[in-house]
């Protein structure tokens, strides 16, 4: 046994490539929250706290999470919202990954799409 979670939990496995890139995740409620570095926008250098519902996470790395859980203070021009599975003080926003390939590992373009997202910030 490696130790590393089964391809078929996808809860757990997004934690693990989370934990295995430096981004600090925890389970809180009903997400999984984790910290990214903005590399540009409003937030470039800065931590910020995100997260993804668990009931997003079954089909991960096949299929990635569509809504991005962020603080009610982030703010973007054009946003679809709703506060489901979200704690007071957060929301959640709907966001497509475009076509999702395996290509490179897939914590990674999740990252990336995260990044980019919030580099749309205001």
């Amino acid at each position: 046994m490696t130790g590393r979670p089964s391809p078929t939990d996808g809860v757990t496995r997004f934690i693990a490539d989370l934990d295995e890139e430096g981004h600090n995740p925890s389970r809180y409620a009903e997400t999984v929250r984790y910290t990214v570095t903005c590399v540009a926008g409003r937030y470039a250098g800065q931590e910020v706290e995100t997260g993804v519902s668990i009931s997003e996470l079954q089909g991960w790395p096949s299929v990635p999470p569509h809504w991005i859980h962020l603080r009610d203070e982030v703010n973007f021009p054009q946003t679809n919202t709703d506060s489901q599975d979200c704690e007071p003080g957060w929301r959640r926003h709907s966001r497509d990954t475009g076509p999702w390939t395996m290509n490179r590992k897939p914590i990674l373009t999740w990252i990336s799409h995260v990044r980019g997202m919030l580099g749309q910030a205001v």
